[in-house]
């Protein structure tokens, strides 16, 4: 018996929750099915897309699917062991079959050596595919997405951020959107997908589920607050790999820009970075610090989460300031969206912004940035030792990478732990189905993309994309294949 269903504005046989490659995946993979489909974006349309328009748009493909198994085992290591035998098949053989269905929507795949973990059993498996040669990021393979969805009759809405998902004691009926201040009831006569990316703009969610990121801010797109999560455990979903981020990634985070910037640093040598207390704490680099894989780094021969002090200053002195602009290569979202930041080559309208605080002396820069000055003049005391020296016997920096900090005036720019995205969120299994606490499906409910994805642990680059093509397929097709749910008079009736 179901109770107080909605009076439904309108019905489609799926609904999709989230316009980014895994949406518009099982968006295209519905209709292709024959199901009639409707796209619900909270974004305006100017920044439809979420993390995978932003993102460096690469797609992992493994060429073995053998191997690929192997490596995905790998990657996954000591958090293997909720992940089924058949998901890890289902994984690699859907991941597999991606090259030939985006040539099919008009990709050229182009190869890029890109094996983040050679060392581990079936990398050789690895490919990372662009659309056509050229740089990393842009939006040529988006386009590609985008341009499919247009040509089919998929309805989509805009600014309609999903609420909740109406249920009754065995099954998701259908969704109720927020439009234009008004609550809108959906009915979904099939089944619906959830594919609204992760937390990482949910700051409550980042320091109930991560652990050591009490303050960090999203590269990618502002409008992944953790929607899904949210109506996942509204109507009885499980959690997994809540705690798996990619990332932090040492970013710029101003007052007037939604989200954080990525530094680009420039040619110059005579920079550190510090915490609060004043210690040189890694090895820094490009991008920020090195040996860093999308957050896990390895010490003592194990991968681990890197773990970052809040806050975290870089210092450097008048020849690195002159040296090149720090934040030109600002968040990709800002690129895709016009939104561009233009920093200025001496960095000096940073300065002027406040954004980069100046002294004439390290002491006077303590002051202005809260560190106390002994230890800051210590560490970069050290620091230009060892640049003499020749040798990091702190951190291993390489020696032609540093430089003493000597020539005045000093500046510091604050810094912040940023995401690429987080992985965590309801549990799916091979179906794409979303499973509930008690283990079973949640009826006519499925999910593909960053909203409880595979990835547990270690995470290959191009990996998420490839997995929001793999899991919107399954969904997609899963989705369109259910029977028709009775209709509300109807299960009224029964």
């Amino acid at each position: 018996m179901v109770e107080a269903l909605p009076d439904w504005d309108s019905e489609y046989d799926v609904i999709v929750v989230g316009y980014g490659y895994a949406g518009a995946t099982a968006a295209i993979t519905a209709h292709d099915a024959g199901a009639k489909v409707l796209l619900l974006e909270k974004a305006p349309e100017t920044d439809k897309g979420g993390n995978s328009r932003v993102s460096a748009n690469l797609v992992f493909w493994p060429n073995d699917i053998l191997m690929a198994k192997a490596y995905f085992r790998a990657l996954a290591g000591p958090y293997t062991d909720d992940i089924s035998d058949g998901m890890i098949d289902v994984w690699a053989t859907e991941m597999h079959a991606n090259r030939a269905w985006l040539e099919n929507l008009g990709m050229t795949p182009f190869d890029l050596p890109y094996i983040e973990f050679p060392e581990m059993a079936g990398s050789e498996c690895v490919r990372v595919l662009m659309n056509g040669p050229g740089p990393m990021g842009g939006e040529r393979l988006w386009r590609i997405i985008e341009a499919a969805v247009a040509a089919r009759d998929i309805a989509v809405l805009y600014q309609s951020p999903a609420v909740s998902l109406v249920k009754d004691d065995c099954q998701i009926l259908g969704v109720v959107t927020e439009q234009h201040g008004e609550r809108v009831a959906i009915r979904a006569k099939r089944a619906v997908v959830l594919t609204c990316g992760g937390f990482e703009n949910n700051p409550a969610m980042v320091r109930n589920y991560v652990d050591g990121l009490p303050r960090i801010f999203p590269n990618g797109t502002p409008y992944n607050t953790g929607d899904g999560i949210r109506m996942g455990l509204e109507v009885g979903a499980q959690l997994w790999h809540m705690n798996n981020i990619s990332g932090p990634i040492l970013s710029f985070k101003a007052p007037e820009i939604a989200v954080a910037q990525w530094l680009n640093l420039p040619k110059g040598t005579s920079y550190l970075f510090v915490a609060r207390d004043g210690s040189r704490f890694t090895m820094e680099g490009d991008p920020c610090i090195t040996g860093d894989l999308h957050g896990k780094v390895k010490r003592h021969g194990y991968w681990g989460q890197q773990v970052l002090p809040i806050p975290i200053y870089m210092i450097f002195d008048e020849d690195f300031r002159k040296s090149g602009h720090i934040g030109r290569a600002t968040a990709d979202w800002d690129v895709s969206h016009g939104n561009l930041y233009n920093w200025s080559d001496d960095n000096l309208r940073e300065v002027e912004k406040g954004w980069i605080k100046k002294a004439d002396t390290m002491e006077a820069l303590a002051a202005l940035i809260d560190i106390p000055a002994k230890a800051l003049v210590g560490s970069v005391a050290r620091f230009d030792a060892l640049a003499v020296a020749g040798e990091d016997t702190d951190w291993g920096r390489s020696a032609g990478k540093m430089a003493p900090l000597a020539v005045p005036p000093f500046y510091a720019i604050e810094l912040t732990p940023a995401f690429v995205n987080t992985q965590g969120g309801p549990r799916r299994n091979e179906h794409a189905q979303v499973i509930s606490t008690n283990g079973t499906p949640i009826g006519r409910l499925f999910s593909a993309g960053e909203l409880g994805s595979i990835y547990s642990f270690l995470y290959q680059g191009g990996a998420n994309i490839g997995e929001c093509f793999a899991f919107g397929r399954i969904a997609g097709r899963n989705a369109a294949a259910m029977a028709p749910a009775l209709s509300a008079a109807k299960q009224l009736a029964a």
